[in-house]
């Protein structure tokens, strides 16, 4: 009796303590920490979170048309909104909603199974009317 007792507690604690590092690595992987400009309106908290979940193949293949493309050091794809080349965030999606808007736009067409290449087009045809795109090659696959 004694060892089935201390078999079952030995299987408890086990379970207990599994449960407790599943919920930890949970909790540390989901949250993600962004500086506060990210934090600016919801559309700029919303596009940051999208963008750093979004594969960097999707986000590095759409193109931006918010002028970005015309800085001293030009804007490559959509991510360089974003994130810097170093990895680091910048705050020009922050204060900018049509960075945002498209982010979101290809957020939502990557979770509905489109295309990267279905996605690129519709991005370039909604947006286009805004001015020159960034750099960024076509989508060739």
């Amino acid at each position: 009796m004694f060892l089935k007792k201390a078999v079952v507690l030995a299987l408890a604690l086990a379970l207990l303590g599994s449960t407790g590092l599943a919920l930890a690595c949970s909790k540390s992987s989901a949250k993600t920490e962004f500086p506060s400009y990210v934090y600016a309106s919801a559309l700029s908290l919303e596009s940051y979170k999208a963008a750093v979940s979004l594969p960097t193949e999707v986000t590095t293949q759409m193109p931006c048309y918010c002028g970005c493309a015309d800085f001293a050091t030009p804007h490559r794809h959509l991510l360089d909104c974003f994130v810097n080349p170093d990895g680091a965030y910048t705050d020009h999606a922050s204060g900018c909603d049509l960075c945002g808007k498209i982010l979101l736009d290809v957020a939502a067409q990557h979770k509905q199974g489109v295309s990267i290449k279905e996605i690129r087009a519709n991005i370039d045809a909604k947006y286009s009317v805004y001015g020159k795109p960034t750099d960024t090659p076509l989508v060739t696959e």
